[in-house]
């Protein structure tokens, strides 16, 4: 079942963007699927698998999220200089968590403005140590070490540039569209979605679960009983949407969004 399940997420990709199968492998840790010559799907494993996506805009590239921590964020943006070769970079945090903006810090000693809303800058200033105490408590095991020294260590940094959550945010890059929307709470209180029209994918970030997801992952944050009136906001904003991109986990279409309401349905508040 779940290599069915795989199979139609592939066959998605390829007939919504070209889907070429693509792999730099940056690290043992860090590697880039390329979904076609313009968007490419970067995944960390620090220690779980983590999905940012780099969208090349011609002369400018956007980073829709970064990875984990910042070593990994120099390392992709090393990667964008020597492959792309924009004149800038542009990036975007779509929620308050570590895999949102964990590469903030780098990101901003780079120069490189990063967009966020204003209440992920509040969630930033106001629950940065309650989110690295939770991520702590799931490391403790001795081969984790690594991992909790580098979150124990860990510099939140947050956007730079804001915008109101409710309003919004639309920017063109190079003739690319992107609309930042929130349709209210879900995997936490600030969590937004990215869609690119040009290419029909959504990025889906955290409110949306991988197809062999089989439960809703971290919930300390989230607001249950709102989480499924924003994912059917989602669907109903976003009807042409051909990909949708989960923070964790394969990408695949738009049953990846039907599946996150069923396990919702499933979860009792």
């Amino acid at each position: 079942m779940k290599k069915a399940i795989r199979l139609l997420a592939l066959l998605t990709c390829i007939l919504a963007t070209g889907y070429s199968q693509s792999k730099a492998t940056l690290s043992e840790e860090l590697y880039i699927n390329g979904l076609n010559d313009t968007i490419y799907v970067v995944t960390h494993n620090f220690p779980w698998p983590s999905n940012s996506l780099v969208v090349n805009c011609g002369k400018e590239v956007v980073l829709i999220d970064t990875p984990y921590e910042p070593l990994a964020t120099e390392q992709l943006v090393n990667w964008i200089k020597e492959n792309l070769s924009p004149n800038k970079i542009t990036a975007i945090n779509t929620g308050f968590h570590i895999d949102n903006l964990g590469g903030n810090e780098v990101l901003r000693s780079m120069g490189i403005d990063i967009y966020g809303a204003d209440l992920t800058v509040e969630l930033v200033k106001s629950r940065s140590e309650s989110t690295r105490k939770q991520t702590l408590e799931w490391l403790t095991a001795p081969s984790l070490n690594r991992f909790y020294d580098t979150y124990q260590s860990l510099v939140f940094v947050e956007p730079n540039i804001t915008y109101p959550i409710k309003k919004g945010l639309k920017l063109n890059v190079g003739g690319i569209d992107f609309e930042v929307y929130y349709p209210g709470e879900s995997h936490s209180p600030d969590n937004v979605v990215v869609y690119i029209p040009k290419s029909g994918i959504l990025f889906g970030g955290c409110m949306i679960k991988s197809a062999d997801s089989k439960n809703l992952g971290f919930t300390g944050d989230a607001n249950i009983n709102e989480w499924p009136l924003s994912v059917k906001k989602v669907k109903e904003r976003f009807p042409n949407a051909a990909v949708v991109i989960p923070h964790h986990g394969l990408w695949g279409g738009k049953e990846l969004i039907d599946h996150t309401l069923k396990l919702l349905q499933q979860t009792k508040p």
